[in-house]
C-alpha cells in the first residue's frame, strides 16, 4: 500500500485540477497569486501565543530576502494556513516616522490580540512580538490577503515571487499530496 501511495505521489502527480488548485509547485516566477492561496496545514495550538513564536522561527530564514510588506504577507499566509486567526495592521505613518508599515494581529480564542511584526528589526524593534504601544495604532486592518491586496496592491505583497519563500509552500503542497496519496492507498 505504501508503495502504491508513493507511486501516486511521485509518478502520478497530476498538478492540475486536484484539491490544491492549479498552481504547479515551483511556479513562483509566474507572478500570479497561488490558487488556492491558503492551505489547510497541520493546525497549531492557536490558544497558545507561544506557538506564534515557534511557527515564526520555522520560516524566518525563508523570508530574509522579502521586503516589509511581502514578509508580513508571507507570515500571514503561513499562520492562517496553520489555523491562526490573523489579520494585517497597516499604518501610513508608523510611530511618527513618516514611513508606512505592515504587521500582523494574531487573535486568540478570547479575542486578545498579539501584535506580530516579522520585520521588527527593519523598523528598530527589539522583538517579533513587540510591546511598543505604536503597534496598537494603525490606520486600517485587513482581514486577509485579498482585502490587503485590494487596499495596498497585490504587487506589494507578492512573497510568492521569491524562490526561498515559495519553497515553503512547495514543501507543504507536497506534504498534502503525500497525505492524500496515503489516504487513497489505505482506502
Amino acid at each position: 500500500m505504501a508503495l502504491v501511495g508513493a507511486y501516486i505521489l511521485l509518478d502520478g502527480y497530476d498538478r492540475k485540477g486536484d484539491i490544491l488548485g492549479d498552481v504547479i509547485p515551483g511556479d513562483y516566477f509566474s507572478g500570479e497569486m497561488p490558487d488556492p492561496y491558503y492551505l489547510v496545514l497541520k493546525p497549531a495550538d492557536v490558544h497558545n501565543p507561544d506557538d506564534v513564536i515557534r511557527y515564526s522561527g520555522s520560516i524566518m530564514g525563508r523570508a530574509s530576502d522579502l521586503d516589509i510588506f511581502e514578509r508580513a504577507a508571507f507570515y500571514e499566509w503561513y499562520f492562517k494556513s496553520h489555523g491562526f486567526d490573523v489579520s494585517f495592521a497597516y499604518a501610513e505613518d508608523f510611530a511618527g516616522t513618516g514611513n508606512e508599515h505592515l504587521w500582523l494581529l494574531a487573535k486568540n480564542q478570547k479575542g486578545e490580540v498579539i501584535e506580530v511584526d516579522p520585520s521588527f528589526s527593519d523598523v528598530g524593534g527589539r522583538s517579533m512580538v513587540p510591546l511598543d504601544p505604536a503597534y496598537t495604532r494603525y490606520d486600517r486592518e485587513y482581514m486577509d490577503i485579498f482585502e490587503a491586496a485590494d487596499g495596498l496592491g497585490q504587487h506589494r505583497l507578492a512573497w510568492w515571487k521569491d524562490e526561498k519563500a515559495y519553497k515553503v509552500r512547495d514543501v507543504n503542497v507536497l506534504l498534502l499530496e503525500k497525505e492524500k496519496a496515503q489516504r487513497m492507498a489505505e482506502a
